[in-house]
């Protein structure tokens, strides 16, 4: 549930049912007959982006760890850099299409 909802819900309460939400919340759902609204996209796409942003985050953090790596190993010995020491960076780019593909879906959406 976003914020605007909650507060929504919160000043209801507040005026009908002396604050008590659960109350608010039975009475509203009891009392409700009418067609039950679809799940908004709005919701499905803050999902997805709160997703990328994950992604992102881990993808952050994993490239500051190589990233680490390697200058140690380059303080060491200046040609001691290895194709292994680039693989994690092949991951970072799966990792990075995976995003790419939640971006398009959002973009279809809007």
């Amino acid at each position: 549930m976003d914020e605007a909802t909650a507060e929504a819900i919160r000043t209801k309460a507040d005026s009908h049912f002396n604050g008590n939400i659960s109350a608010c919340i039975r009475c509203a759902t009891l009392q409700y007959e009418g067609e039950v609204t679809p799940q908004s996209a709005n919701s499905e796409t803050t999902a997805l982006l709160t997703a990328i942003l994950s992604q992102l985050k881990k993808i952050g953090t994993n490239v500051n760890q190589t990233a680490r790596q390697i200058n140690e190993c380059m303080k060491m010995s200046p040609y001691g850099l290895s194709a292994s020491d680039i693989q994690p960076f092949v991951f970072f780019r799966n990792d990075l299409s995976a995003i790419w593909g939640h971006l398009n879906q959002i973009k279809e959406r809007l």
